[in-house]
């Protein structure tokens, strides 16, 4: 438990390939969640509320639908959160308060 890692076995090029791979899959990912999640959330509103007006458990129907409006918002937050840590570490944004300074002078 008390070992020491040795940092000087990595290799940079291969820690930088890795990361941008794992940049490109996050980018996908984020790209597939900004098209269909506002779609899956509008769909299942209709699902789910036709299913709560014709049946008799409407509170579970209700709930169901609350739910799974939820999740899909957390997953688009979550996939947009990560794209935008990987590519600032990559440093393919800008910094923040170099883009706030950008966005007053549009201002």
């Amino acid at each position: 438990m008390n070992e020491k890692f040795d940092y000087n076995k990595i290799d940079e090029h291969e820690v930088t390939k890795k990361t941008i791979e794992m940049f490109e899959e996050i980018r996908v990912r984020r790209d597939k969640y900004k098209k269909y999640g506002p779609l899956f959330i509008l769909v299942s509103g209709i699902i789910f509320l036709a299913l709560m007006f014709s049946l008799e458990s409407k509170v579970f129907f209700l709930i169901l639908w609350v739910i799974s409006v939820i999740y899909c918002a957390a997953l688009m937050i979550r996939s947009e959160y990560r794209y935008h840590q990987c590519a600032k570490l990559l440093g393919l944004l800008e910094d923040e308060e170099e883009q706030g300074e950008e966005d007053e002078k549009i201002i």
